[in-house]
């Protein structure tokens, strides 16, 4: 389930068998996994350029898991990840609620074209409560 986090630390992975992903811990001590590629869409390629607090939508993803040598398995974990992250609270609270504010949105419209119509308020009713 999609929930919004406040990340207080972390830090980029390093050494060989890394690939510079990065690992953030909110207030609680839950360790989350953000890809490099995400944080460097922020501008933060090294752990110097992150600057905390900052803000986060993460969900639990299934993942591989992989033998000692490096190679994939059968195995499935669960691994708590960013789907995104952003410099400040408000952006994340704006990004969270984007698609019931969309679909608020969209009924709005389907009222306005209703009614310009002339369908009655019963028939509108209804098909608000269908879209």
């Amino acid at each position: 389930m999609k929930q919004m986090t406040e990340f207080i630390r972390g830090s980029f992975t390093s050494g060989a068998d890394r690939k510079g992903n990065f690992t953030a811990y909110d207030s609680n001590g839950e360790r989350v996994f953000i890809h490099k590629a995400t944080m460097e869409a922020l501008g933060w390629k090294e752990n110097k350029d992150v600057a905390f607090p900052f803000y986060g939508i993460t969900d639990s993803k299934d993942i591989q898991t992989r033998d000692e040598n490096g190679e994939l398995t059968d195995v499935m974990v669960k691994r708590l990840q960013a789907l995104s992250i952003f410099k400040s609270e408000d952006e994340m609270i704006n990004a969270f609620n984007s698609s019931a504010r969309l679909a608020i949105k969209a009924k709005q419209n389907l009222q306005s074209v209703a009614s310009a119509s002339g369908l009655s308020d019963s028939v509108i009713n209804s098909l608000l409560a269908i879209a």
